[in-house]
């Protein structure tokens, strides 16, 4: 059997101190269950980290199974268009005409060869550095080939454009070249006339063709057989492939899957009999070890009483310390004091004066005289400035802290000389004694550096204003006068210096401003150097500052107080975290099973188990702080208290009847069912938070007890303040935005939802009328209102709604990037100027605009559209834009483009300048053409830059109601409206506004209006989250 370990926080192993308290039943069953959780633990840990390695390695082969069907598919269609391509090619060959003419584009694109290589040969020609003879016989030879070549195309092309003249006005094949002698070219009779008998040069030049032309269409009829042939054979194969691909991906996702899966199981299992082997074991000598125990027990119980008895005593003797910490306090200040005095020549260092004060009581007569050291006869002007700054409550204080530091460390090195014999609480007291003393030490050496930097800085600052008598010591007269002289040369200094140092920069920015304007360096040139002379302006005033002593002075006691509270918080630091290294290091002995105990303690009243077991105090106080908080406000609160009354709500009850049953028209007694309803859905969420915290505070104490049976320490406070500044801060000032977005967002959309399960709306209103739960019977009004015209009103708006959507969105959108994309372009000329320009709609209020475009548009001869088509004739009467219905929605999605276009145009301006320019270099290398680089760099780029944001357009485009409503106001109406009064333009979100707002009288109307709503809304999120999704795995 295993004895009883203890586990730090780095998971060391620790035999107990006392090797009998590893005899023990109880220590043997803690041990087994200790071993068995940290295994479970470690197993957990990696599972998560094999879960995210087979996460990744899925989806690696989910990429490359698409990868090597993509590969699969493009070798496939390769094939079957590379025979497509074969026989398209040879189409030409269907008759003699069009074969003709395919030679004859053949040729012209031969002569372009041509023509595009003795381009080319020249322009490379005058780079050489070749004599021009050499040139002259180079271009000479190029020229005799060229018009060698040229020669044979014209004759090539003169005896196929005489076929095709002749084919195109015969139908006969004798080729008599007379008929078509008009129809020919100067050229093309020339080259006739070279020809010794032109018909059977013709007939035989036609029988070539004809014979070629036959080769080819057998050839394509080849191919075509092929064609038909491979096409299934090919099909077929490709399926094949496609399929074993798939299954061997397959596969190999089984493979990993059970791997991952059964590593864990079998490790769990391993786990298991682990547990039962060793609970057996311990069965098997139970008797035995029990026998041990009884006196063990004993020895363990007097030796741990003896320990106690001793560290009673101990502290004891420490609060009779701390008694007379005062009169300690007053002989270290006086000492410390004096050493100062006679440390800077103030008084004579051979005379010991430091036992004189032993109280505190003297110590206060002696700071009210004026004597600077105690019985001396003779006054001091410094003796002033020196106690106060010594004796005053800012040093006093500091100093009483250190001694209480000092005493509390011895009070840790004697508690720990009796602990270390029988628990590893006297190594930990131990590693906090040396701490605390070493930060007793060094927050000594920094007080007293600061304190004497402060005095002698007031000394030297003060030294000429204060009046000596002759009795003063004859050193410090000497210094008086010494020092005033220094002050009136270093004042001269000073004020010379800063001048040449004044002159120095404006001289500087003199010659940057001459040479600025002589066009020797650039404007944001001249901006720096302006800069860089003024700081270095400001860094020579400072240094001289340091090197004058007055000045110098005046910046130490500036800068004091700062400068201290950095070193003492250093000193702070490393204290913290010497304590905290040994809480990770130093492990505690804890066989009680305290773990669930603790977390139903949390629960319940969270902050109790901080205190009872963990001896957190800081943390215990802070949470018991809030749960007291929450006990005695919010929960109340949750279930009506504070709340009654008329105006009132109960709470979380307010759910029952909606205030229903308080309601008495004949008392005049009216309880409004929104507030009860609104109230009802604060109750929860307030319920949901205190719920959350106190499961929240339960986990914590859950862990960290079952850490302390393990032999972890619980983490001091400093611990848990470091993590709150550090990783804990976003989630601390994350929590604020949460608990707000819970109430402001939240509360509001449940509310609405809510409200579609009653029958609040007409018939139904409250205050005056009382509301009531119907269940989902607002959710099929529409089945029970289609012999009104529900349904046809239904499908005209959601119809328009799809259609207003995707218009205003992609119009905006394609006008925003189009619009980007040449603003962005480096020839363009004035771009800021354009840029400002097309971002005008998005400065200008919306609604502004709106109301500006409606008068435009309005139906007659006051509207400023058709006044300016009438005086300029295009019309003969005025157009009824907004009577008409295909008119009307056309404006609304040019109005709204106008408007939206201007927000996309600056979210793909900055995109654009964050694409990066190599990319677009490498493609140019590559032979890209500027279509290519859109369509494969720049789109790709932006789409998934501003995904989110474009999905964010349409969510917007289908719940925009300002549009809809300022300016059509949802008409024009139909020439068959149903009951429900749909506009032509109106869209879903306008309808249920229209419904909302009594527009159309149905009785429970607003709750059938939050039906819709909802429905609207969860169709708005699934595309968002869909969007967001794919967007996201693009991304990844």
């Amino acid at each position: 059997m295993e004895k009883l370990k203890l586990f730090n926080w780095y998971g060391e192993e620790f035999d107990t101190i006392l090797s009998e308290e590893q005899d023990t039943l109880k220590a043997y069953k803690h041990h087994v269950r200790n071993v068995v959780n940290r295994r479970i633990d470690k197993i957990n840990s990696q599972m998560k980290i094999n879960k995210n390695l087979f996460l990744r390695a899925r989806t690696k082969l989910q990429d490359n199974l698409k990868r090597e069907l993509s590969s699969l598919y493009a070798a496939y269609s390769n094939k079957i268009k590379a025979i497509k391509d074969a026989i398209k090619k040879i189409s030409f060959a269907d008759n003699e005409i069009s074969m003709i003419k395919y030679e004859i584009k053949a040729l012209i694109k031969e002569k372009k060869a041509l023509k595009k290589y003795v381009l080319e040969f020249q322009k490379s020609l005058r780079l050489t550095a070749d004599i021009d003879e050499k040139k002259n016989e180079l271009l000479e030879e190029l020229k005799q080939k060229t018009i060698k070549e040229e020669n044979k195309i014209l004759s090539k092309y003169a005896l196929f454009n005489i076929t095709l003249k002749y084919l195109k006005h015969n139908s006969d094949l004798d080729f008599d070249i007379n008929k078509i002698k008009n129809y020919l070219h100067k050229q093309e009779l020339k080259i006739l006339n070279t020809l010794e008998d032109p018909k059977s040069y013709f007939q035989n030049f036609y029988q070539k063709l004809e014979k070629r032309r036959l080769e080819l269409i057998e050839k394509r009829n080849s191919l075509n057989h092929k064609y038909q042939n491979n096409k299934f054979i090919e099909l077929k194969i490709y399926k094949a492939n496609k399929y074993n691909i798939k299954l061997e991906t397959n596969q190999k996702n089984l493979a990993l899957e059970y791997e991952y899966n059964q590593k864990a199981e079998l490790q769990k299992q391993e786990v298991k009999a682990y547990k039962k082997e060793a609970y057996a074991k311990i069965e098997e000598h139970k008797n035995e070890i029990k026998r041990v125990e009884k006196g063990n027990i004993e020895k363990i119980k007097k030796i741990k009483q003896n320990g106690k008895s001793k560290i009673k005593i101990v502290n004891q003797n420490f609060k009779q310390q701390l008694k007379k910490i005062d009169d300690l306090v007053a002989t270290r200040n006086y000492q410390q004091y004096l050493e100062f005095l006679a440390k800077n020549n103030f008084i004579d260092s051979n005379k010991d004066e430091s036992i004189k004060i032993t109280k505190k009581s003297v110590l206060q007569s002696f700071k009210k005289n004026k004597q600077l050291v105690y019985n001396d006869k003779k006054t001091s002007a410094l003796a002033k400035i020196f106690k106060k700054l010594f004796f005053g409550f800012f040093n006093t204080k500091s100093l009483k802290k250190e001694f209480e530091w000092l005493l509390k460390s011895e009070l840790y090195f004697k508690e720990s000389a009796i602990y270390e014999k029988y628990s590893y609480e006297g190594n930990y007291k131990k590693e906090l004694a040396l701490a605390l003393k070493e930060r007793a030490i060094n927050a000594e050496q920094v007080r007293l550096k600061f304190l004497y930097e402060k005095v002698l800085a007031i000394y030297e600052t003060k030294l000429n204003s204060l009046n000596l008598s002759s009795n003063e010591n004859s050193n410090i007269l000497k210094e008086q006068v010494r020092n005033k002289e220094q002050y009136q040369s270093e004042k001269e200094l000073v004020s010379n210096k800063k001048k040449q140092l004044y002159n120095q920069y404006l001289e500087t920015v003199k010659q940057t401003a001459l040479r600025y304007k002589n066009k020797e360096i650039s404007k944001q040139a001249f901006k720096h150097s302006k800069m860089e002379a003024k700081i270095d302006y400001n860094e020579k005033r400072y240094e001289l500052k340091l090197q004058t002593n007055s000045l110098k002075n005046k910046e130490i006691l500036s800068t004091w107080f700062f400068r201290r509270q950095a070193e003492m918080k250093v000193v702070s630091k490393i204290y913290e975290s010497k304590v905290n290294e040994a809480v990770k290091t130093v492990p505690i002995e804890c066989t009680r099973n305290i773990k669930w105990l603790a977390a139903i303690i949390s629960f319940i009243f969270p902050g109790l188990s901080e205190l009872i077991f963990f001896k957190q105090k800081t943390k215990g106080i802070l949470l018991l702080l809030v749960t007291t908080l929450l006990y005695a406000i919010f929960i109340p609160f949750s279930f009506g208290a504070y709340t009654t009354g008329i105006d009132g709500m109960e709470g979380i009850l307010s759910f029952i009847d909606l205030g229903a049953r308080h309601f008495n028209s004949s008392m005049g007694i009216f309880r409004d069912a929104r507030r009860y309803l609104f109230g009802g859905v604060i109750s929860v969420i307030i319920l949901t938070i205190v719920l959350i915290y106190f499961t929240v505070c339960s986990i914590i104490a859950f862990r960290t007890a079952k850490l302390m049976e393990e032999g972890s320490r619980p983490s001091k406070w400093s611990y848990t303040k470091r993590w709150l500044n550090t990783s804990g801060f976003p989630w601390m000032i994350s929590i604020t935005g949460w608990i707000l977005m819970l109430f402001i967002v939240l509360a509001p959309i449940i509310t609405s939802v809510l409200i579609s399960f009653t029958d609040y709306g007409y018939m139904h209103q409250a205050p005056t009328q009382t509301s009531s739960w119907v269940g989902l019977k607002q959710w099929g009004l529409w089945w029970i209102y289609r012999n009104n015209g529900i349904l046809t009103a239904l499908e005209r708006i959601i119809g328009w709604t799809f259609i207003w959507t995707i218009a205003s969105t992609l119009c905006p959108i394609s006008l925003g990037i189009i619009l980007a994309i040449l603003a962005n372009n480096n020839r363009l000329k004035g771009r800021k100027f354009f840029r400002l320009i097309f971002i005008i709609p998005w400065a200008i209020p919306a609604f502004v605009m709106l109301y500006f475009l409606r008068s435009a548009f309005v139906n007659g001869t006051t509207g400023y559209i058709n006044m300016i088509l009438l005086k300029l004739h295009f019309v003969n009467r005025p157009i009824e834009w907004l009577n008409n219905i295909t008119s009307a929605r056309a404006i609304l999605i040019v109005v709204q483009t106008w408007i939206a276009y201007a927000f996309i145009f600056m979210l793909v301006t900055g995109n654009l300048q964050a694409i990066p320019k190599d990319i677009y270099e490498a493609a140019s290398i590559d032979g890209a053409k500027n279509y290519h680089k859109f369509f494969k760099l720049t789109l790709p780029s932006l789409l998934l830059a501003i995904a989110p944001m474009l999905i964010g357009q349409f969510v917007g485009a289908f719940n925009n109601f300002t549009t809809i409503s300022i300016f059509s106001g949802g008409g024009p109406a139909f020439a068959k409206p149903t009951a429900y009064q749909e506009g032509a333009t109106d869209i879903l979100i306008s309808f249920i506004y229209k419904l909302a707002t009594g527009a159309v009288k149905i009785e429970s109307d607003q709750a059938f209006a939050a039906a819709l709503t909802t429905l609207a809304a969860l169709l708005s999120i699934a595309v968002a989250a869909r969007g967001f999704i794919k967007s996201m795995t693009r991304r990844d």
